[in-house]
């Protein structure tokens, strides 16, 4: 049975970056898997704008860790991953809530993976006065994160593969 969550994402002055609503598919005490459907809206608070979410997506939160993983699924199976470097998730008010520290991780259709955001991330330190902790916490995550990555470590060793292949099933239940 999935219950319905939003997933509300902040920038570390507090402010609401953006938001989107997900259906929780599991839900264990190290992590929240969640399934977005096509026609979810993304409401881009700093941008003022709302966009149509056109692709299935799996979503993974862990909640000891400095990261998450979006999986956007298109209607003919293709999908890319989007890793945001952030501070831990937590739910508050059957919310899923994190902070997000600027720095991603994305892999496009074609398997090629690439760092963005990582002047952002220098800027927004400055601007947003990052203590030392948080810039030393992303740094390593980061790093964590491509291992996991390069060598194919938990989750990227195949933990996605079962809900995406109920996707292509019909459908997650």
């Amino acid at each position: 049975m999935k219950n319905n969550t939003n997933v509300l994402v902040y920038k570390y002055n507090g402010k609401l970056h953006y938001q989107w609503e997900a259906s929780i598919i599991e839900y264990t005490e190290n992590y929240i898997v969640v399934y977005g459907t096509p026609e979810r809206k993304l409401i881009h608070h700093t941008k003022g704008k709302i966009f149509d979410c056109n692709t299935y997506s799996i979503e993974y939160y862990p909640l000891r860790k400095w990261f998450t993983v979006n999986i956007d699924i298109d209607e003919d199976g293709n999908h890319e991953y989007y890793c945001n470097i952030c501070i831990p998730p937590k739910i508050i008010k059957g919310n899923i809530c994190f902070t997000d520290l600027d720095i991603d991780v994305i892999r496009n259709k074609k398997g090629f993976w690439t760092i963005v955001d990582e002047d952002e991330f220098e800027e927004n330190s400055i601007k947003m006065c990052y203590p030392t902790y948080i810039i030393e916490n992303s740094k390593r995550s980061l790093n964590d994160l491509l291992f996991k990555i390069k060598e194919e470590r938990y989750p990227f060793n195949g933990f996605f593969e079962k809900y995406i292949n109920e996707l292509g099933k019909g459908g997650i239940n």
